[in-house]
């Protein structure tokens, strides 16, 4: 259950998650204009190009990235409301999403290494 204080030594800290928030929408729209400019490229050298096991994880990083994005969005918000289950279940795929993405950057890594 959500416990309401008006505790005015919190406001503080309050304010500070709400500015920090700032942030994350920033960030935010900052993948998705990156986005918006690059997917004409992407269509035309990752997209119509043969697939092979590094455009799989190429296009897994890039879009489970814009989850992860639009995940941290629905977390950091204050004016987002969420339930406290909801809450539980985007916090473990937001840890999921990131042991993912880092397993498959390190075989992206190994792999490039390995063809050098």
């Amino acid at each position: 259950m959500t416990l309401v204080s008006n505790d005015p030594s919190w406001w503080p800290f309050i304010n500070a998650a709400h500015f920090a928030s700032y942030f994350v929408v920033v960030s935010f729209a900052g993948l998705i204009y990156d986005w918006v400019l690059t997917f004409g490229q992407e269509v035309e050298l990752i997209w119509r190009q043969r697939w092979s096991l590094m455009t799989v994880l190429y296009l897994s990083v890039r879009y489970l990235g814009i989850i992860y994005g639009v995940l941290n969005i629905l977390t950091d918000v204050p004016t987002i409301p969420v339930t406290d289950a909801v809450s539980y279940i985007i916090f473990l795929a937001q840890d999921w999403v990131s042991v993912i993405v880092n397993a498959m950057l390190g075989v992206i890594i190994i792999t490039r290494l390995h063809a050098m």
